[in-house]
């Protein structure tokens, strides 16, 4: 079995990590995204993850997994067409050639796929379809992602080696390129860090979230490359939901001073807002193992990591 892994959209925050993870787990690994990648691998190929020269590449057999981190991760992207040409049909082409050279094939999803959560209970990867537990998709990216998860199941079934990822909001170092895209944990803390305002909106304070480790997310796909887990969609958050009250309290904490700079602003966007999200890790946990619900003094623990190297950055130039 080849020993070399494709990650695509190495050039992003994810997909830098999973480089990285997988080098350090001794494998070779082939980086592909259209943008300069900044981290170390064995190869390096700027270009889409659906040219002919990739595809060919996971036909043949080269990989011993892919992992797909590739796609437009922008909540705001509108263009549906676009959408579904980068964030579905390129995947889906990966995925085939997967198939035909029994290659392991994992992809990127989303939590956004379950849109609001109606009752604060965490949502299993089913409720997607249950009107009664979530709206679903409440933009066209995240349509563009259930589509992707629909459309795997629907062509691909239990035949093949293939799993997607619902991933909730994964944080740390790496993230700045994303500016507002980035997870809003590692904007509240690098705000804090260097002692800026934090701006949020009025009636979130007690609106939760479930941050989940980037290293976890790492850690899952190297358990997921060592032993596929059964075909099909998965969770991937912590199952830990974090109030913005409480991630200020550990702004508080983590500051010299203990003071903050909080301003509390109109949300204008109160009808597309997710007020609540925490992700049911049960069938992630028992086929993963990295993949278990957390605790929230794990979570602490990584923003606290996060926050001291945001500290620790140079003072950028006036």
């Amino acid at each position: 079995m080849s020993a070399e892994i494709l990650v695509t959209g190495a050039a992003g925050f994810i997909g830098a990590h999973l480089v990285t993870a997988c080098e350090r787990a001794g494998f070779a690994v082939t980086a592909l995204d259209p943008r300069p990648v900044q981290v170390s691998a064995t190869h390096i190929v700027a270009g889409p993850a659906g040219s002919a020269p990739v595809l060919a590449d996971v036909r043949a057999g080269r990989y011993r997994a892919v992992l797909h981190q590739g796609g437009i991760s922008s909540t705001l992207e509108s263009d549906v067409a676009l959408l579904r040409a980068v964030n579905v049909d390129e995947p889906l082409a990966l995925a085939e050639d997967c198939a035909a050279s029994g290659t392991s094939f994992a992809y990127a999803s989303s939590h956004s796929v379950y849109g609001t959560i109606r009752g604060r209970i965490a949502v299993s990867e089913p409720d997607v379809d249950d009107a009664q537990r979530c709206t679903g998709p409440l933009n066209a990216y995240a349509s563009s992602k259930l589509t992707l998860d629909r459309e795997m199941a629907r062509r691909f079934g239990t035949d093949t080696a293939w799993a997607g990822y619902r991933y909730t909001n994964v944080f740390g170092t790496g993230e700045e390129h994303k500016g507002t895209m980035a997870s809003i944990i590692s904007q509240v803390l690098r705000q804090a860090a260097g002692g800026r305002q934090l701006r949020l909106f009025a009636d979130t304070l007690e609106a939760s979230r479930d941050y989940v480790p980037v290293e976890v997310v790492a850690e899952t796909m190297l358990a997921a490359i060592a032993e596929p887990p059964p075909p099909g969609v998965y969770n991937l958050g912590s199952g830990v939901p974090v109030s913005f009250a409480t991630l200020l309290g550990w702004c508080s904490e983590l500051r010299a001073d203990g003071e903050l700079d909080v301003r509390l602003i109109p949300n204008p966007v109160r009808d597309r807002y997710q007020y609540w999200t925490c992700a049911d890790q049960s069938t992630t946990g028992k086929v993963l193992a990295p993949a278990r619900a957390a605790s929230i003094d794990e979570v602490h623990t990584a923003a606290s990591r996060l926050y001291a190297s945001f500290t620790a950055e140079p003072e950028p130039t006036p």
